[in-house]
């Protein structure tokens, strides 16, 4: 198949998650799926950020404070959850609960700090700064980068970038996957330079992304080809 999946967490076998990136099989229990790209994104033009939803206006049901604060971690999971797609929706109490010691507790908040994100409710720092926690379950940190890619502006394909280039191997794996949606200006040199790292699943999502930007365009994992298209592109 031309188009291989996405690799994120390794290079042996698979767990297969509803965006089709595989998984690896030398972490099969830490591994976490991250977001496919676009088929084909424009790069002639700056990407233009999607509408940012508003979260569902709706009152949380009586009892929420408690139930946050539940020893039962499915009911703290639950109110996160309802929390979040709440018009009560808090950024504090989120950020507090990506840090709970259980991970569907942390995971849900993560998501609804994504959630707050792609509304604007939040600076896309605060995806960055779990996104990079290295005490931070690596499935935390990869919820937080595909939060912070859904969403195309500046701050975010900047702070994208500093990720593939400088983050652990799952978050630089997971930024050249969720580059793809940001504007081609700051991802396409970015990406040309993971195409460099040392870590084979980085190099694969940065040229499945380039492909992607380049309209399917297929100068393989070269980064003087590549650098070299670029460049053609400015003149």
């Amino acid at each position: 198949m031309r188009a291989r999946a996405f690799a994120l967490l390794g290079a042996g076998g698979a767990g297969l998650l509803a965006f089709g990136v595989w998984l690896g099989a030398q972490r099969p229990s830490a591994d976490a799926p991250a977001a496919t790209p676009a088929a084909s994104a424009p790069v002639a033009a700056r990407t233009q950020a999607p509408t940012r939803p508003m979260l569902a206006t709706r009152k949380p049901t009586p009892g929420l404070a408690a139930d946050l604060r539940d020893p039962d971690p499915r009911v703290r999971r639950n109110a996160i959850a309802e929390l979040a797609a709440s018009d009560a929706a808090d950024p504090d109490t989120l950020l507090a609960a990506s840090r709970d010691a259980n991970l569907d507790v942390a995971l849900a908040a993560t998501e609804g700090l994504g959630a707050l994100y792609r509304s604007g409710r939040i600076d896309a720092k605060v995806l960055a700064d779990r996104a990079s926690d290295p005490s931070a379950n690596v499935k935390i940190r990869v919820a937080a980068v595909n939060g912070l890619g859904l969403a195309a502006s500046d701050d975010a394909g900047r702070l994208l970038a500093d990720l593939v280039a400088h983050g652990d191997d799952y978050a630089r794996r997971t930024a050249a996957i969720s580059l793809v949606h940001q504007d081609p200006q700051i991802a396409v040199p970015a990406l040309i330079s993971a195409l460099r790292d040392a870590d084979q699943n980085v190099r694969e999502n940065a040229h499945e992304s380039l492909r992607a930007l380049a309209r399917g365009r297929d100068l393989g994992e070269d980064p003087t080809a590549w650098q070299r298209w670029w460049q053609s592109r400015a003149t």
